[in-house]
């Protein structure tokens, strides 16, 4: 009896968090790797969704990991359909070696101004001379998007490692609750922190709705592949062809007007190998995968 009722009560949360899966063979959920709010998220993406959904024929159930650790562990577990996530969670989301993982598979790589590629910023304070280079981050307050973060964390770490600094060892880190991009730029604005990670695109994306004139850039980091679309490896072909076929064709103005982070522009054909630079990145971070 123990056993049914708990078995119940589980159902009972996933469907509360609105991962019970596809109510019918013509429903998809979608998640993008929470990075701001859940509903500066959905605001993003409600154009988006609806014109696929209406290309496809396929509806679309947007859902909100609350951090980065719930949206690769609830992808991994085939409990989201499509997602849109940063590289390194990506390559993480992949069963590679693993057994009875369901993971994703790429579909479509965000295309910016540049082509298929983002950095991270390192920012500090406007009146702050005492951090001149990124040597000099050594024993101060950062604040990052989360240690998962690629353009809001481990791309800086990469470069800091670089110029003889490690942002683990070296400095006091402190995670923005939630992983958002605003709740670094908001610490280093006000002083509660000396230094913060963010991906390219977020300060321009939080002007108007946070004060950034009191932050600058710092130092940026090398580009590498960008943000992923990614389908769970088991969604039927026909399924992940129409909703890929709506992705890749997707009008750039609704795609200008989302304002999507980064400035998205439009979504190219990816393959899983695309991202094997990121994967030699997170072996020499000491990552696994």
């Amino acid at each position: 009896m123990k056993q049914r009722i708990y078995k119940i009560m589980g159902m009972a949360a996933i469907v509360a968090a609105g991962l019970a899966g596809p109510v019918s063979a013509e429903e998809v959920t979608f998640a993008m790797l929470p990075q701001m709010s859940d509903e500066a998220t959905r605001v993003c993406w409600e154009g988006i969704l609806k014109h696929v959904e209406q290309e496809s024929g396929i509806q679309i159930r947007q859902v909100f990991p609350k951090n980065f650790d719930e949206h690769v562990r609830l992808c991994r577990e085939g409990r989201i359909d499509f997602a849109y996530s940063n590289p390194f969670t990506y390559v993480q989301m992949v069963p590679a070696h693993r057994t009875g993982v369901e993971g994703h598979r790429a579909l479509a790589v965000a295309v910016q101004e540049h082509g298929k590629t983002f950095y991270g910023e390192v920012i500090v304070r406007s009146d702050d001379s005492s951090i001149r280079t990124v040597r000099d981050l050594k024993g101060k307050k950062g604040w990052i998007v989360g240690f998962k973060s690629a353009g809001g964390y481990l791309f800086q770490r990469g470069l800091a490692l670089s110029n003889g600094i490690d942002l683990e060892e070296d400095c006091f880190l402190t995670e923005s609750p939630g992983n958002k991009q605003e709740g670094v730029i908001e610490a280093v604005g006000s002083g509660k922190a000396d230094f913060g990670c963010v991906r390219e695109g977020m300060r321009q994306k939080f002007a108007g709705q946070i004060d950034v004139s009191g932050v600058r850039v710092l130092a940026k980091t090398a580009r590498y592949p960008g943000w992923v679309m990614s389908a769970r490896r088991d969604v039927d072909a026909n399924t992940r062809g129409r909703i890929e076929e709506a992705f890749l064709s997707l009008p750039p103005d609704m795609l200008t007007e989302a304002r999507l982070p980064g400035g998205v522009q439009s979504f190219a054909p990816a393959a899983d190998r695309d991202f094997d630079e990121v994967r030699d990145l997170a072996s020499m971070l000491g990552m696994g995968y």
